[in-house]
């Protein structure tokens, strides 16, 4: 495939101004950022209301995929990327990552 097919298959997803590799780092930057932000805001309700280990444990991981799939959709969608390709492509690449 030459540049100009290549730079046409990803014409639909990701506009010319930004490069693929800027938008890969933005995603991960943001995913990273919002894991933390829900893990910790998970430990601190769970531990707020008293909740045992296990069930603080729980809900900071459940909010650390929710915020990390959610900060991660920023940058993509900022991108001009379709919401349905954002969120395959966030699900994908967050849980590969988290594993």
């Amino acid at each position: 495939m030459n540049h100009a097919q290549h730079a046409h298959h990803f014409s639909n997803h990701v506009p010319a101004t930004r490069s693929l590799n800027r938008i890969a780092f933005d995603a991960t930057l943001h995913c990273l950022t919002g894991c933390a932000i829900g893990e910790v805001l998970g430990m601190m309700i769970g531990t707020g209301l008293g909740w045992s280990n296990g069930a603080t444990i729980a809900l900071a991981v459940t909010l650390a995929f929710i915020s990390g799939y959610a900060f991660t959709a920023v940058p993509l969608l900022r991108s001009g990327m379709p919401l349905r390709a954002t969120a395959r492509v966030a699900l994908a690449a967050d849980t590969a990552s988290m594993r």
